[in-house]
């Protein structure tokens, strides 16, 4: 009776350690960050896949992945958080991404990188050539999501 108490105590330990975390009715297998090898070809990838949202304009696909803490930090002093900037996004053409450079401490992926970008944002045109960008990721227990995302070049339209 008593190894089967113990042995009932332990799976049920286990299951909650080990097992899925139930979040709005989901079951949700919360994971810790992965020890990324290379953090900036992850940080590439996110990087691109978030402007890709953008130009895309897709806002169901930004909601999921943008953290609910996500800020944003304009050279000219703007900013917002995530509600206020879907609610007004840049109107982007094209962008390229270079010089990427990340660093990973946990759960948190921290890249610096040049963007150029043409497009209109704020109802001003915005052709600024590269600009340095610093954006931070942070695990969510299943995925990577942009939590704040910096731009050092003021509009120059």
């Amino acid at each position: 009776m008593k190894r089967t108490a113990l042995l009932l105590g332990t799976l049920v330990a286990a299951a909650l350690v080990l097992g899925p975390t139930v979040t709005a009715g989901t079951a949700v297998r919360v994971r810790p960050a992965p020890k990324l090898a290379n953090p900036t070809a992850t940080a590439t990838k996110l990087s691109n896949q978030f402007f890709t949202l953008l130009v895309d304009k897709d806002i169901p696909g930004l909601t999921k992945f943008l953290s609910p803490a996500f800020q944003v930090q304009r050279a000219d002093g703007s900013g917002s958080g995530k509600k206020a900037w879907l609610a007004k996004l840049a109107d982007i053409h094209e962008f390229t991404l270079t010089d990427f450079h990340a660093t990973q401490a946990g759960s948190s992926l921290i890249v610096r990188y040049l963007a150029t970008v043409k497009g209109t944002t704020n109802g001003r045109p915005y052709t600024p050539g590269p600009a340095p960008r610093l954006a931070s990721y942070t695990w969510n227990g299943t995925r990577w999501q942009i939590t704040s995302n910096a731009n050092f070049n003021p509009l120059t339209g």
